[in-house]
Parts: structure tokens; C-alpha cells; sequence
């Protein structure tokens, strides 16, 4: 069983998140199945808030990326 909640950091696609409770055992599988659809969402709900302060405190580093962006720096491998 896998609940995933997913958002972009910004108004493109280069920022995604996505953060998920993945079940690896067959005995949670079945327990996270098993809850109300009602327990299932509260979960999902709680991933939201994570995601919510996760984009917090990202929020200035996305800020300046997207800055650097803008003046033609370049990413990766040292390019």
C-alpha cells in the first residue's frame, strides 16, 4: 500500500516533491488497507502538512535558484 501527496515548489515543474508512506511488509499492507478510507485520507492530510513545512523551508532556496536562473547560471556537472 503506498499514499503519495506530490507538489511543485513553484509555477514550473522543476520543483516536484512527493512524499509517500510505503508499506514493505505484508502485515502493514494489510493493516493500512484494512483502516477506514476516512483514517486513510487523515493520513494522506498529514502528509500534506509535512509537504506544507517542507515547502517552507525550501522556499528561499527554490527563491534564489530561480534567481540564478534568471541572470544564466547554469546546473550540473560542473557547467
Amino acid at each position: 500500500m503506498q499514499i503519495t501527496r506530490e507538489r511543485y515548489l513553484d509555477d514550473t515543474s522543476r520543483y516536484h516533491v512527493e512524499l509517500s508512506l510505503i508499506t514493505r511488509r505484508s502485515e502493514m499492507h494489510s493493516l493500512l488497507t484494512d483502516v477506514p478510507a476516512e483514517v486513510q485520507q487523515r493520513i494522506g492530510d498529514a502528509l500534506v502538512r509535512c509537504l506544507d513545512e517542507i515547502e517552507r523551508l525550501l522556499a528561499p532556496f527554490v527563491a534564489q535558484a530561480a534567481e540564478r536562473r534568471g541572470r544564466g547560471a547554469s546546473f550540473g556537472c560542473g557547467t
